[in-house]
């Protein structure tokens, strides 16, 4: 009985050694399919990594851009705002010196008004002197004339 018993516990220890072998080559063959699938989502977020930095790049490059953009237009509204302060007192400055022109016109054309009727009145008077001193020089020569 011996004989006959080694040859089948033989056989059922290698029946059991071969599926022993079959569960581990297959659990050798599903960690072989995930570190696969892994080394493919390392792969993936690897790049989508890459191309986030690369967009990061571009965001901070266009953020720096933008602050120069703004801080440009700042400056130039500054200057804007400066220059137009400057226009305004100027516009002020030549809108009073034009107040007091036209108050000085106003005092000229009153002058000039005065002094034509003061003329007017020393051309009557003039008028009438000469009216006189024709009359008197007349007299004067019907008195020399006899």
């Amino acid at each position: 009985m011996k004989r006959s018993l080694f040859p089948a516990l033989n056989a059922i220890g290698c029946l059991i050694l071969t599926g022993l072998v079959v569960v581990q080559w297959n659990h050798h063959r599903a960690l072989d399919f995930s570190l696969s699938q892994t080394k493919s989502q390392l792969s993936s977020a690897t790049t989508l990594a890459k191309a986030e930095t690369a967009r990061a790049t571009t965001l901070e490059r266009d953020i720096t851009v933008l602050k120069e953009s703004i801080k440009a237009t700042q400056e130039a509204a500054e200057r804007s705002n400066r220059l137009l302060d400057e226009k305004e007192l100027q516009i002020t400055s030549l809108q009073a010196e034009l107040t007091s022109a036209r108050e000085q016109v106003t005092i000229w054309q009153t002058a000039l008004a005065e002094r034509d009727s003061k003329l007017k009145e020393l051309s009557a008077e003039l008028s009438a002197t000469r009216a006189r001193l024709d009359a008197a020089i007349a007299k004067l020569k019907a008195a020399a004339a006899p």
